[in-house]
């Protein structure tokens, strides 16, 4: 009897012993955010996108978000193309939908340095601009997910300087009659303005666009980053072979913009 109980207690023991050293069950790892990125040839190159990425992987190597890039050459948001472009630009709207289905976390858009098709400022195709802008909110609100609008590059040619001496109205006066000129001039051939022949002041039209932009900032749902204004402060550096397409000082701008407003849009969501 006394070595049944002698036994039996070493037995517990064991047990005892065993079950101390059973490890606690694993917490499992919350699945990781996705950040889809949208845009033309500026995204589609992909310099911004993978410093950010390799940044924020970086902040949380052991559960970095899944960073996928859909930029497509050429493309824009408002369905414009100009009439020499080699075959109608690619838009946005026509497939996004697919993107939205997998309901990211996030998503990236920069888009309109095309929108506006290199011509002269025009209402019609400020609204079409607005329209494909408006529609993405649309989609991203439905999804569930949270827009983050870059601003549009500059375009690296600021066009003739205007008379030494003009004040803001007298340069603004002669902006409007440049425009009013050029539009003309399109009316009349509609292969005058595209991307090989862009309106002297297309960067005036994407500031008319990146202003109304910046607006949306307030909205539930989206944040809007200003990459604009700090590459305009560094515009002899941001772009080397054209000027539309950053070179990689440009587009390292465009990511430390992005990331230096992170934590604010992470706050906001």
């Amino acid at each position: 009897m006394k070595r049944t109980l002698i036994v039996c207690t070493l037995c517990l023991g064991f047990i005892s012993s065993l079950q101390a050293e059973e490890p606690a069950p694993a917490v499992p790892k919350p699945a990781p955010e996705s950040i889809f990125f949208l845009g033309d040839s500026i995204t589609k190159a992909g310099g911004y996108v993978r410093i950010i990425k390799g940044e924020l992987t970086k902040q949380n190597p052991t559960n970095p978000p899944q960073v996928h890039n859909f930029g497509h050459y050429s493309e824009t948001v408002s369905g414009l193309s100009e009439a020499y472009h080699p075959g109608r630009r690619p838009c946005v709207l026509n497939w996004v939908d697919a993107v939205f289905a997998e309901k990211p976390t996030w998503v990236v858009a920069c888009y309109g340095i095309n929108d506006g098709i290199y011509h002269p400022f025009n209402e019609k195709r400020f609204a079409a601009y607005q329209a494909g802008i408006e529609t993405l909110i649309k989609k991203s609100n439905a999804a569930g997910s949270h827009l983050i609008l870059l601003t549009p590059p500059p375009f690296a040619s600021a066009g003739p300087p205007f008379p030494a001496g003009t004040d803001a109205a007298a340069q603004a006066a002669l902006l409007a009659k440049a425009n009013a000129e050029a539009e003309v001039e399109a009316e009349k051939d509609p292969k005058k303005f595209g991307y090989r022949t862009a309106y002297p002041y297309y960067d005036q039209v994407l500031a008319r666009y990146c202003e109304w932009l910046m607006t949306l900032d307030a909205r539930q749902g989206v944040s809007v980053v200003d990459i604009r204004t700090p590459m305009l402060a560094k515009i002899k550096e941001t772009h080397g072979g054209d000027a539309i397409h950053p070179n990689g000082r440009g587009h390292a701008i465009m990511a430390e913009t992005f990331l230096k407003q992170w934590p604010a849009i992470r706050a906001k969501k």
